[in-house]
């Protein structure tokens, strides 16, 4: 079983990631901190790294190439991605959404601990906010540009979960659940 989970910034995917894999035993994949380590070293911000990749496509290619060789050589693994659902169709495909207020809060309160590197700063939730929402639409620009899907389109995937008012280890025993039904069918179908 792979898990492919997406979702907006701020929505606890890292954070349900790891509960998921911890309780079902699965590895974790997190392209977010691929892309972090390449903005890392080239010396730029996430945004400024996006912003590259809107002209330069070798930066998605690399990233697109190393996801869909993982969705067909392993298995039994979870991976933070937003475009995995398109990379690895036969994976149970989760998106996670979040209020955008409360995802500024959340990250703000991680930029505040120092938890997030290479992460847009900025000195107010709202502040922050305006850039998420510039992220988001860099990405789903960028998306559409090169493989005509949007992550945000909630039809793209198995299963949607608003994690503006759920705990991660709430959203985690949704996806578990489902995973976890989906063995059994295929079990039952052997």
């Amino acid at each position: 079983m792979i898990i492919s989970i997406s979702g907006l910034p701020g929505s606890g995917k890292s954070t349900v990631a790891k509960i998921v894999c911890e309780k079902m035993g699965y590895e974790r994949y997190y392209m977010g901190g691929i892309l972090r380590k390449m903005a890392e070293n080239k010396g730029v911000t996430i945004l400024e790294l996006m912003k590259q990749a809107e002209t330069d496509s070798t930066i998605d290619e690399e990233i697109d190439q190393y996801v869909t060789d993982l969705g067909r050589n392993s298995d039994n693994f979870v991976i933070e991605s937003r475009t995995a659902f398109y990379f690895i169709p036969d994976a149970l495909k989760v998106y996670i959404s979040v209020d955008l207020g409360e995802a500024s809060k959340r990250i703000f309160k991680d930029l505040a601990k120092e938890e997030r590197k290479n992460e847009e700063k900025a000195d107010s939730i709202e502040e922050l906010a305006k850039k998420l929402q510039e992220r988001v639409e860099t990405d789903k620009m960028r998306y559409e540009k090169y493989y005509g899907v949007d992550f945000t389109n909630e039809n793209n995937y198995d299963l949607v979960i608003d994690s503006t008012n759920l705990s991660p280890e709430e959203t985690a025993e949704k996806i578990i659940k489902m995973a976890n039904d989906m063995i059994k069918d295929l079990e039952n179908k052997n």
